[in-house]
Order: C-alpha cells, then sequence, then structure tokens
C-alpha cells in the first residue's frame, strides 16, 4: 500500500473583509493509494495452467483399439488391444468387463507391458484372454492406477456401470456387433487417421492383436499441442498488456 502527502489550505474570505491577512492553519490529507487488482493476471495465469494440463493429458491417449468376443463355433482368439503413445507403461492399468444385464462387474483383467513405437511414435499392446461375454450390451471399462476411467465402450448395446470405477457411467456403443455365425479371424477395431480415439471409426476386420490395425494410421495434427498452446498463451500475454495499457491511460487521464 502506497501513501502520498497532499498540502490544502481554506479560501482565505475573511481577507477580502479585513485589512490584515488572515492566518491559516496547514492542514495534511492522507491519499492511500489502492493496489491494483492482480484478479484479471492470476485468472490468466490459472487458465494457462489449466490448459496445459489438459494438453498434457491429450498428449499422451491411452484407449481400447480392437476386441474380439465372438465366431462361428467355439470362440477363438479373444482378446483385446491396447493403443497410446510409445512409452506408455500400462503397468497396474486394468481392463473390467461390465455384464449388460445388471451393469456389474463380472471378470477383470490386469495390464502390463510398455508401449513400442509402430506409427508415428504410437503404438498398440494385445491381451488375449477369454471368457468375455457375447452381449447384448456388454462393456469393457479402461482403468488407470489412480481408479480414472479413460475408454468406456460397449456392443450390441450400451449400458449403465452399477459398480467399480466406471458406476454411473453410461457405456458406448461402438455400433457394431460380432455374431455367433461370425466368421473366424475377424474383430472390431479402430481404422482411420489421428491420434485419440475420436480420431477413429469402428470397422470389422482381419483380427490384429498386437498390431496396427488395417487402415490404421496414427497421424500428429499439423499443429502440435505444444504450438497450439504457445499460440494461445501468447494471444493471453497480449491481452494482459492491453490491459495493463488501458489502466495507465485512465489514470494519466484523471492526473
Amino acid at each position: 500500500m502506497m501513501t502520498k502527502l497532499l498540502s490544502a489550505r481554506p479560501f482565505p474570505f475573511s481577507s477580502a473583509l479585513k485589512s490584515k491577512p488572515t492566518s491559516y492553519r496547514r492542514t495534511i490529507f492522507l491519499a492511500i493509494k489502492k493496489p491494483k487488482s492482480r484478479f484479471f493476471t492470476r485468472s490468466i495465469t490459472g487458465l494457462i495452467a489449466t490448459l496445459s494440463l489438459s494438453h498434457a493429458a491429450l498428449a499422451a491417449p491411452v484407449f481400447i483399439n480392437e476386441f474380439h468376443y465372438d465366431n462361428n463355433g467355439t470362440d477363438t482368439g479373444e482378446g483385446l488391444e491396447i493403443a497410446a503413445i510409445a512409452g506408455t507403461d500400462l503397468e497396474n492399468w486394468q481392463l473390467l468387463f461390465y455384464n449388460g444385464t445388471n451393469g456389474g462387474i463380472y471378470k477383470s483383467l490386469d495390464l502390463n507391458g510398455v508401449v513400442s513405437n509402430l506409427n508415428n511414435g504410437y503404438g498398440v499392446l494385445g491381451f488375449p484372454t477369454t471368457g468375455i461375454q457375447n452381449g447384448p450390451a456388454d462393456a469393457f471399462a479402461l482403468v488407470n492406477p489412480l481408479g480414472e476411467v479413460f475408454d468406456f465402450i460397449s456392443y450390441e448395446g450400451s449400458l449403465t456401470a452399477t459398480e467399480g470405477p466406471a458406476n454411473g457411467l453410461t457405456s458406448i456403443d461402438v455400433g457394431l456387433e460380432e455374431r455367433p455365425d461370425s466368421l473366424l479371424g475377424l474383430s472390431l477395431q479402430r481404422q482411420g487417421s489421428g491420434t485419440l480415439s475420436d480420431d477413429f471409426n469402428w470397422a470389422i476386420d482381419t483380427a490384429s492383436l498386437g498390431s496396427i490395425n488395417n487402415e490404421q494410421d496414427f497421424q500428429v495434427s499439423s499443429v502440435p499441442l505444444p504450438a497450439s498452446l504457445w499460440l494461445f498463451s501468447s494471444a493471453c500475454i497480449a491481452l494482459l498488456g492491453r490491459q495493463r495499457s488501458c489502466h495507465r491511460s485512465r489514470k494519466q487521464t484523471s492526473v
């Protein structure tokens, strides 16, 4: 807080009536300068930090990339595949299997392994398993070591989980299914180009558990996320400078 001394004297009305000048007493006032508000600066700084964290999360996607659960005759080659940025360690991650009848967990699978670079800095790991239910409306939840659900998909309908990390969440139906007469050697898999789960479309194709899917290409955005964040940060800094400039202009005008 800053203070400034100001002096003032009363107007000598009496001097106009008397020949002798009227004495006056010097009065001292203290003008308190209000500290500048830091709300705008803190708000911008907090927003940039939040977006930095959001971009960091988007830079390391982990999602279910392929699965097979049903085919003609005895189910063969059942399992799921996880896609992630190269170097991602899946130790202590989990796959939870949800029952479409009651939304409960009927099976769990502990994951492990480090994702290798198979395509433009991304890769996949396959996890063969048995006993995957054939629907309808059964689901998979991909859960990280902190118990956070990273992906929650289902087949032959959607369900709302009633227990576990996905409790209360509604699954996203992939829109395709395998039937009891489906040919052996096929799977449901994401295809297309991108880096995040939503960049790809589900298709039925030759199973490739542990390998990049057919017609799938991991392509980094033309404007990398750090660059996008830098552009946004620069705009915020410019806005902050403008706000300060306006503040100074108002101050000079009032003097």
